[in-house]
Formats: structure tokens, C-alpha cells, sequence
């Protein structure tokens, strides 16, 4: 099955739209044009997850220092909310270790409650 030719130099428009920026002949020879867009598509898959992995990583810093200001770790703060039923996810308590501390102590002293209640923090 042949293509029109009116679909075949749409996605060469395609292509050489996507291509536009790229270094020497990846922005205007064909062969050269696909292939770095097809690579550069991948890359950008890839790295909207890479994304979100970096910026739990970075809540979870945050978390983490805000939390040893009050003298807890963000191991025993994470498990002492869950047994303090507290359902605060990440991002939210990043938001509040670095905009809110006062809520965020409030936060932290009730995980230290929830984990006062459980033998080494174990229960539930």
C-alpha cells in the first residue's frame, strides 16, 4: 500500500518541525533529521519519568530535613503518620517542612504520639 504523496511530506513537515534547533545537517538532511528526532523523542519519555523520581527524591529531602529539626528521622516520622492514621502524602509534607513549620511541628508531634503508642514503632 502506497501512501499519498500529500501524507508523506506531512510527516517530513512533521519531522523537520521537530528537528527545528538541532545542530548541522539533524535539523535539515532527512536521514540525519529522523533519526535524532526519534532519538529525541525517547530521550523525552524517558526523562518525564526521570522527572518525578528526582522530584520525590527531593520532597523526600525536604521531608527529611525538616523533620530532624524537630529530632525525629524520616523513617520513624513516615511510619509513626501511618500509625497516627495521618494520610499527608509526600508532596504535601515538603510543601508544609518548607512553608508551614509550625503545622508542620503540629504534624511531627503527632507522629511522635503515634509511634509512643507501639512497642519500637511496631503495630498496627
Amino acid at each position: 500500500v502506497l501512501s499519498t504523496p500529500r501524507a508523506h511530506m506531512g510527516r517530513r513537515e512533521t519531522i523537520f518541525r521537530l528537528a527545528k534547533g538541532f545542530r548541522g545537517r539533524s535539523k535539515n538532511c532527512w536521514s540525519l533529521a529522523l533519526r535524532r528526532v526519534q532519538k529525541g523523542l525517547q530521550y523525552a519519555y524517558a526523562h518525564r519519568r526521570l522527572k518525578k523520581r528526582e522530584a520525590r527524591a527531593v520532597q523526600i529531602q525536604q521531608i527529611n530535613a525538616g523533620a530532624r529539626e524537630y529530632g525525629i528521622s524520616y523513617s520513624r516520622l513516615i511510619r509513626g503518620l501511618y500509625l497516627a492514621d495521618i494520610g499527608l502524602n509526600r508532596k504535601m509534607l515538603s510543601v508544609l517542612a518548607r512553608q508551614e513549620p509550625y503545622s508542620f511541628r503540629a504534624i511531627v508531634e503527632e507522629a511522635k504520639k503515634g509511634l509512643g503508642g507501639s512497642v519500637l514503632g511496631v503495630g498496627k
